[in-house]
């Protein structure tokens, strides 16, 4: 009895001594987003929640729901804006579906950056800064910052080569459902044809659609390789991943945990980073190894044929000046 009486002495005590966060109430998170479960949006939440578990000491985690299981991209920014998600991952030029961030329109135009360097210096300046700021001001939601790269945007097909925007004429080619992309795309001469994502590899199998754009990342995951032939490494958008939360769910927490938070998403972007090349030179031998042909086109005709949209669009879906700005941004 005496030895019972003072193991739970001990323990008491024990428990007494811990950090203060340590005795804290847990806090989960739960992020949700619309890529499959093997993609960089949920490998890069996952580095997320690792480190948000170190730099709390366990009093925080996350739950992560991949695949748009709590709904498509427009239904998970109203739910983030509605405070029923905590947070969300996505490519950060598709914030455009709230129409006070229609302004990031400009970010997803053809050969806007130079390269992925000259994609992070945006992020990091002043430019960025001011119209994320109007952005989280009129949507009520806490930008937390970058969350890793993308692979540049490209053209795959399965029985042409595309060289030039004329080798691409009449072809039905699958692409978002983002304006500009697919005024892009008609200026190059395709088709731009809706394709759901859960129906992109059926669709290219079965002919409906000649070739979808993306970068080597979502191909090589969604096992595209296996229904394309070509990879035309235009390059035409550089981008990245972003991480929102909740306003409310933001001011829930203690400024320690927003600190935590903050911190961890730093962490994982730094990983996500030094990991970035080594990542997509893998993706490309994988896509290769599955008889995929890597082709280098001509870029400065996809850029020159592209360039007329940009000058129509100047000063309409965004300031007068802004895209030479950002483009001429070291």
């Amino acid at each position: 009895m005496l030895k019972r009486l003072m193991t739970v002495t001990v323990a008491g005590l024990a428990f007494a001594l811990l950090p203060l966060a340590a005795q804290a109430a847990s806090v989960s998170l739960k992020i949700a987003h619309v890529a499959p479960p093997t993609s960089s949006f949920q490998i890069n939440s996952e580095r997320f929640a690792k480190h948000l578990r170190q730099v709390s000491g366990g009093t925080m985690d996350v739950e992560i729901v991949p695949g748009g299981a709590l709904g498509n991209l427009v239904q998970l920014w109203a739910q983030l804006r509605a405070g029923s998600l905590d947070m969300h991952v996505i490519d950060i030029g598709a914030i455009l579906p709230m129409k006070e961030a229609r302004h990031f329109f400009i970010v997803t135009m053809p050969y806007l950056f130079r390269d992925q360097a000259h994609w992070r210096s945006f992020l990091a300046g002043d430019v960025f800064a001011g119209m994320m700021a109007k952005a989280e001001t009129a949507t009520g939601i806490k930008y937390v910052g970058p969350l890793g790269d993308r692979p540049p945007r490209a053209l795959t097909t399965r029985k042409k080569k595309v060289m030039t925007p004329a080798d691409m004429k009449g072809m039905k080619i699958r692409t978002p459902l983002n304006p500009a992309i697919t005024e892009v795309f008609k200026a190059w001469g395709a088709a731009p044809t809706p394709v759901k994502g859960s129906e992109l590899y059926q669709s290219l199998q079965s002919g409906l659609v000649n070739g979808q754009e993306n970068g080597i990342d979502a191909v090589v995951q969604a096992g595209l390789t296996e229904v394309q032939k070509y990879f035309m490494n235009t390059r035409y958008i550089h981008s990245g991943i972003g991480m929102w939360i909740s306003g409310a769910k933001w001011q829930s927490l203690s400024a320690e945990q927003q600190g935590w938070v903050t911190a961890a998403a730093k962490a994982a972007n730094d990983e996500a980073v030094a990991a970035f090349d080594g990542e997509v030179a893998a993706m490309f031998a994988q896509a290769k190894a599955k008889g995929m042909e890597i082709v280098e086109p001509d870029i400065a005709a996809f850029r020159a044929a592209a360039r007329p949209i940009v000058e129509a669009w100047d000063g309409k879906r965004w300031p007068k000046g802004m895209y030479d700005k950002i483009h001429a941004m070291k």
